[in-house]
């Protein structure tokens, strides 16, 4: 899903979030954080439902917004967001610039031996999306066809992957931000687009109505945390937060909040 992986680190904005509530889990911590008493989080604020600003422009708000302060709240922590560029975000976590990546990231077999990724949270796939007139039932019908995309997502990865294993001959198009390629098929500027299964139905809204999601990849990309090797103690620590949160039900009420069900991943 999301974002595919850079070595350039953009400028990063730090965004900080009063935590709410202590539990135990920061008392008897293993674990260790760049900043005593704060879980300092990376994220690209700009991928709704996920992650995006609200109205007033610089209010963090999102699934996985809530779900970095619910986390910091549950495991006793201040919150600190750092906004960073898709393309250096994680070259930003093995340098220690944030103890973790909450942002959308899939989780992948390439990701996983680059990375410490945690168990996953919510399920997720990559879709093609098309306005209903369109006679595109599968990926392999984008041949002749222009497909918007974020680039370095897996997304463009994906579309990559079929014009250079399967021969597709598509007008592969690459956005900085995913609100790109939606305005650019909004406006007919391509035929199609393909993202987040999460992320399609939130942007056609109030115009789902006039598009449909018509391909669907078999392989999944489910959604979960990124560490730097070797920060086993707070991936621990975290996905214990986060058991905790799905106990609870906090994590399925975020979910249905933003997705209108839980579609939250089984955490066992």
């Amino acid at each position: 899903m999301k974002k595919f992986m850079s070595i350039a680190l953009a400028g990063a904005m730090a965004l900080s979030v009063a935590a709410c509530s202590m539990t135990v889990f920061a008392e008897d911590a293993a674990y260790t954080l760049i900043e005593d008493g704060v879980l300092t989080v990376g994220t690209e604020i700009g991928y709704p439902p996920m992650e995006y600003f609200d109205e007033d422009g610089a209010t963090p708000i999102g699934f996985d917004m809530e779900l970095a302060q619910a986390l910091a709240d549950e495991m006793g922590l201040e919150l600190k967001l750092i906004d960073t560029a898709w393309d250096g975000i994680f070259a930003g976590v093995t340098t220690d610039k944030y103890d973790v990546i909450l942002s959308s990231v899939s989780w992948t077999e390439g990701r996983n031996e680059e990375y410490l990724l945690s168990k996953t949270y919510v399920a997720n796939a990559p879709v093609i999306v098309v306005p209903n007139e369109s006679e595109i039932a599968d990926i392999m019908d984008l041949a002749g066809k222009s497909v918007a995309v974020q680039m370095e997502t897996t997304a463009d990865y994906l579309v990559q992957k079929y014009m250079t294993e399967q021969g597709l001959a598509t007008d592969l198009r690459q956005y900085e931000k995913v609100i790109n390629a939606f305005d650019e098929i909004k406006t007919g500027r391509v035929d199609a687009v393909c993202t987040d299964s999460v992320v399609a139905a939130f942007y056609l809204g109030d115009e789902a109505s006039n598009y449909k999601t018509v391909w669907e990849a078999e392989e999944k990309e489910p959604i979960c945390m990124c560490f730097k090797k070797g920060n086993d103690d707070l991936k621990d620590a975290m996905e214990a937060a986060l058991d905790s949160l799905k106990e609870k039900g906090v994590l399925g009420e975020i979910a249905t909040k933003y997705f209108g069900s839980d579609i939250t991943a089984d955490l066992d």
